[in-house]
């Protein structure tokens, strides 16, 4: 395939044309809806503002689970997946990929913390500063682990910023290129895929084309498609 492919669709239909055409890829990273929008008002604080809410597509109907199944079958002998998630989650995501049916392997949960978190109601609450990512691979696989040759261990912890300046591009959840350098640096090998289901801003496909890898992105979102079509194709 060429370096780049991207669809403009729904990503739980897109699956069974991939699927019939026999695509396979190396890995999934991918950054779902979390399901944690809401809304609400932290009256605590002294410029209160408006819940958690990152638009309708992070409502409680996104179907956080199903997709998981279909898009193992497009992964090789010894693919991978990376699927960040809220907290509220990690269970439920590890039990969907290590069910029978999909029947992956999980090695660990990754930490992303944030350097620089958004603050709120600081009087009330921890400062939310981590995220989460589950890492699985598929059972038997010769899995990638690339450490760094200057590093006697890695952690599963990576500390970078949240997005700001001109990287950012208006997604309410878009990741670091940072951050998905070095996921893709560690869990991927050069000339690789890596298929991203739930594309956004492009980050994933980012480091990806940066590091030299294949990648093909899916995003139901028009705007947020073209937002990392335009993003991607410079790299080009």
């Amino acid at each position: 395939m060429n370096k780049l492919k991207l669809y403009n669709a729904d990503s739980y239909k897109l699956v069974y044309e991939l699927q019939e055409q026999g695509i396979k890829v190396d890995h999934i990273i991918t950054d779902p809806p979390y399901n944690i929008s809401k809304d609400n008002y932290f009256t605590t604080m002294k410029k209160p503002r408006a819940g958690v809410d990152f638009g309708d597509w992070d409502r409680g109907d996104f179907d956080l689970y199903s997709w998981i199944l279909e898009y193992s079958k497009l992964l090789n002998e010894n693919g991978s997946m990376i699927i960040f998630c809220s907290y509220r989650f990690i269970s439920h995501i590890i039990d969907a990929l290590e069910s029978e049916e999909v029947g992956m392997k999980v090695k660990d949960v990754l930490v992303w913390q944030k350097s620089n978190p958004m603050p709120r109601n600081i009087n009330r609450r921890y400062v939310q500063d981590m995220e989460f990512a589950v890492w699985a691979i598929k059972k038997n696989a010769r899995w990638v682990f690339n450490k760094p040759e200057d590093k006697k261990y890695l952690r599963a912890l990576f500390t970078t910023p949240i997005v700001r300046g001109r990287e950012k591009l208006g997604h309410p959840t878009q990741k670091s290129y940072q951050l998905m350098e070095q996921l893709v640096k560690i869990h991927t090998n050069e000339g690789e895929i890596i298929l991203d289901p739930f594309m956004g801003s492009g980050s994933t496909g980012d480091a990806a084309l940066q590091c030299n890898r294949k990648f093909i992105g899916i995003e139901y979102d028009e705007h947020y498609f073209n937002m990392a079509k335009e993003r991607l194709e410079k790299l080009l």
